[in-house]
């Protein structure tokens, strides 16, 4: 996709291939919400913007990964086409798992350019800096969140200007690696450029049911009308992120969005990744009414789950109204003391409440869940099997088991270290991308074992879905099914979730067994051997830092990127 506005700074924004592995879900293959606000608010600065969708552009193609597969352009491919006169290249790195295929792709990328300024942005980066810069040949992080930063660093970078100033990065000056102080959240939010869908294939995303929610026949456009979390869970790394500001659009700005992406695109179906969308009632119901007073012929969903807190029978009867077609809830556990030791705060009776106005509206309502966390036991499973039942016989039609992950910049991974019980290596990096898998790569759970775990999943599985089988009878379980398989736009997560499952496994056994790896087993072990070992120092160092101020780590001799 050609640049513009020429005569300015050619920045090249690259989405990496899609990690894929076998797992029972919705698709964590979806149009990049992020980068597109990125590429939107540098083509609002005068920047030239030119965008490498390595997924989009290859669908099909795919490649054996550490585990797993890769779902895009062949990584050589992806540096290949980097613009000649680019000045910066900014690559997008959501999870950790990605962090040792963006690891390589930057290598390749400076191997054919080592003038071009190589920056990562995401929530890898922002809870591993020192790390990040340490293990690849990265150049600069953007931490958090990541317009304003973006804009300010090419800026610096294009004029050759001092990155000390550059609020919200981290870079290497030779042998020091230099973290600034983080930028202040953006609270006018309404002000950001809207994302640069336009850059971006989203046909192609929707023809491969690369979209995120419950699949929909009518295009998907991703959308955000709020940003961070006021809670501090302690598996959660939006604190870290986003920190604990929870900051709403204006229901009016977002309903226009939509219209210019119906128009536009003709787009008809928009989930929302929102952290935590529901926490106002005011907000809720006011954003309901602007898409019912508008007559906007939609269906929109909350993706990534909601507070229970401010829904109730009025509220879910205009989210149905408005076209709202599923939602989730996170209660994460039915043990009272997991909740409590997580900091999940949340209270089962007024779950129970908001659960049952949702389903007398006739809404799609699912539920997500965490096996295995730290201090998770029998009696906390037990715990939630019940729960499962209860929840089941309310109204929830779908439930999402996953195993727990220790995830960088976390309360819990932080104790989970200083314990020993977790080593940045490759088995680490494989637990988290095998957490929907059947059987997970590793526990962390001082009770419980991988199998014992395994054990608890199937227990879930078949208390929640026998209980809803009761409750619905055989007929309307085969209608679902057969509406899972079709191409009509699906009515619950399970549905959707089948149709993952066959993809991925497939392409799993593909990749297995056929086709071409991301690199050679023996530089595969080369690249993870001394990550360990390189986090442990930056630990030690960081041990002795104010986090509030700029910091500095000097590498140790022999210590630094491939």
């Amino acid at each position: 996709m050609s640049p513009t506005s020429r005569g300015n700074p050619v920045v090249c924004l690259v989405r990496p291939p899609g990690v894929e592995t076998f797992r029972i879900g919705t698709s964590t293959l979806v149009p990049p919400l992020g980068l597109a606000y990125i590429a939107g608010a540098l083509e609002a600065n005068g920047c030239r913007v030119h965008v490498i969708d390595a997924l989009a552009e290859a669908p099909k193609t795919h490649t054996r990964y550490f585990q797993g597969y890769l779902v895009g352009l062949a990584l050589a491919d992806v540096a290949a086409r980097v613009p000649a006169d680019a000045r910066v290249v900014g690559i997008a790195c959501m999870f950790t798992h990605e962090w040792p295929m963006v690891v390589h792709l930057v290598r390749l990328i400076k191997e054919r350019r080592p003038d071009v300024c190589v920056v990562v942005g995401g929530e890898h980066v922002t809870a591993m800096p020192e790390f990040s810069l340490v293990t690849s040949r990265a150049d600069v992080l953007v931490l958090g969140e990541g317009e304003e930063t973006t804009v300010e660093l090419v800026a610096a970078v294009t004029s050759e200007t001092s990155l000390d100033a550059v609020e919200g990065i981290a870079f290497r000056r030779n042998d020091e690696i230099v973290v600034n102080r983080r930028r202040a959240r953006h609270l006018a939010i309404d002000d950001i450029p809207r994302p640069a869908w336009h850059r971006f294939d989203l046909k192609t995303y929707h023809e491969h049911r690369f979209v995120g929610g419950v699949y929909s026949s009518s295009l998907t456009v991703p959308m955000l009308a709020t940003r961070g979390c006021p809670y501090q869970c302690t598996y959660c790394s939006s604190p870290n992120m986003w920190t604990t500001r929870w900051i709403a659009r204006d229901p009016s700005a977002v309903a226009d969005e939509m219209e210019h992406y119906i128009a536009e695109y003709g787009a008809g179906n928009f989930p929302f990744y929102d952290l935590t969308a529901v926490i106002q009632k005011e907000w809720i119901v006011a954003f309901c009414r602007e898409i019912i007073a508008r007559k906007l012929d939609i269906t929109w969903q909350l993706a990534s789950g909601t507070r229970s807190e401010a829904i109730d029978g009025e509220v879910a009867e205009l989210l149905k109204g408005s076209g709202m077609i599923n939602m989730a809830y996170a209660p994460e556990t039915g043990s009272d003391l997991t909740r409590r030791y997580i900091k999940k705060k949340i209270r089962s009776e007024r779950l129970f409440a908001s659960i049952e106005a949702a389903a007398k509206a006739e809404l799609s309502v699912a539920a997500y869940m965490v096996i295995g966390f730290p201090h998770d036991g029998p009696q906390e499973m037990r715990d939630t099997v019940v729960f499962l039942r209860e929840i089941a016989r309310r109204g929830v039609n779908d439930v999402g088991s996953g195993y727990y992950m220790a995830l960088p910049g976390t309360e819990l991974f932080h104790t989970l270290y200083e314990k020993g019980a977790v080593a940045i290596d490759r088995a680490y990096f494989r637990h988290i991308l095998n957490a929907h898998q059947m059987i997970p790569a590793a526990s962390y759970s001082d009770q419980l074992g991988r199998f014992a775990l395994f054990y608890w999943k199937l227990r879930f599985v078949f208390a929640f879905y026998l209980t809803r089988l009761r409750v619905l009878g055989m007929r309307a379980v085969l209608a679902a099914i057969a509406q899972a398989l079709s191409g009509r736009t699906h009515s619950a997560k399970l549905q959707t979730g089948v149709r993952v499952a066959l993809r991925s496994g497939l392409g799993s056994v593909k990749t297995r067994f056929g086709g071409s790896r991301w690199m050679s087993p023996e530089d595969e072990t080369r690249l993870f051997a001394p990550w360990d070992a390189i986090y442990q120092q930056i630990v030690i160092h960081a041990l002795r830092l104010d986090h509030d101020v700029s910091r500095r780590l000097r590498l140790a001799e022999g210590l630094g990127p491939p």
